[in-house]
C-alpha cells in the first residue's frame, strides 16, 4: 500500500511539473509506464503484451478492454505502445495529485450520473481523438473481479463512430488472480495483455453500435478462453 501511494505521488507530481514546464507529446505514456513499474516490481508482478496488428499505425483509435480490478490501469499504461488517455469517472477528478495528473493528460472525465455533462465530455473526447489522441475505455462500466466479461455499454462505440477511428479490443488476463482488492493483498505473477484485430464502425445507428459492442466483447471473451497465446515481455518497452 505504501509503495503504491508513494509511486502515485512521485509519478503524478513529476508528470504534472514536467508537463507544465515544457509540454511534450508522449510524456504521459512514459510517466504512466514508470508508475506501473514502480507499483508492480515490489510485488513481483510482470506485464506481457502481444498485438496482432501494428498498433501505432492504427492511432488514433479507441481501445476497449475488460476491467478486472485496480491492476488494469497500470498494466495498460505499461502494455500499450502508444500515447493515450482514459475516459475516467468524474469522481477521480477530486483525488489529490491523481486527479490533477489525469486532467493534465489526454484523458477526459465523464459524469455518468448527469447525461448532459456526460454527453459534453464524450464530445470533448471525440474532438481530441480527431486531433490525434487515442483513448482507452472500460465499457463494462465497473470491475468484474474475475474472468467473466460483463455486457458492454454503448458509449465507447458511439465515440469511435463519431470520431471515425477504429476500435481495438484489448484483453487483460489474470489481474484478478494477482490482487485481492477486498484484503488489499497482491501476489507475484504475470498479467497478460492481448490486443485483437481492429475494426471500424460504419455508422451511428443503434443496431450498428450494439453489433460493434457485442463484437468487441466476443473478441475479448474468446481471447480470455484461449489457452495458447503468444506473448512477449513488454514491461521494459518505455524507459
Amino acid at each position: 500500500m505504501f509503495c503504491a501511494a508513494f509511486s502515485t505521488l512521485y509519478c503524478g507530481v513529476g508528470f504534472i511539473v514536467s508537463e507544465r514546464l515544457a509540454p511534450r507529446s508522449g510524456r504521459f505514456a512514459r510517466w504512466g509506464a514508470r508508475w506501473g513499474r514502480m507499483v508492480f516490481r515490489p510485488a513481483g508482478i510482470r506485464v506481457e503484451a502481444d498485438a496482432t496488428e501494428d498498433i501505432p499505425s492504427l492511432t488514433p483509435c479507441v481501445f476497449v478492454a475488460n476491467h478486472q480490478n485496480a491492476l488494469d490501469i497500470p498494466a495498460m499504461l505499461m502494455a500499450l505502445p502508444v500515447e493515450f488517455g482514459f475516459v475516467a469517472k468524474a469522481s477521480l477528478e477530486r483525488v489529490p495529485v491523481l486527479g490533477r495528473a489525469i486532467a493534465t493528460s489526454p484523458s477526459v472525465f465523464v459524469e455518468r450520473r448527469d447525461p448532459r455533462r456526460s454527453h459534453a465530455s464524450m464530445r470533448t473526447a471525440a474532438t481530441r481523438i480527431r486531433e490525434g489522441s487515442s483513448v482507452l475505455v472500460f465499457p463494462e462500466g465497473e470491475r468484474s473481479y474475475g474472468r467473466n466479461v460483463m455486457p458492454f455499454k454503448r458509449s465507447a462505440f458511439v465515440l469511435a463512430a463519431e470520431a471515425g477511428v477504429p476500435v481495438v479490443p484489448v484483453t487483460i488476463h489474470d489481474a484478478y488472480r494477482l490482487f485481492d482488492e477486498r484484503h488489499r493483498a497482491a501476489r507475484a505473477g504475470t498479467i497478460r495483455v492481448t490486443m485483437g484485430s481492429s475494426f471500424r464502425i460504419d455508422g451511428v445507428e443503434r443496431t450498428e453500435i450494439q453489433h460493434a459492442a457485442t463484437r468487441a466483447r466476443d473478441i475479448i471473451r474468446s481471447r480470455m478462453e484461449s489457452t495458447a497465446l503468444p506473448t512477449r515481455v513488454d514491461d521494459e518497452r518505455r524507459g
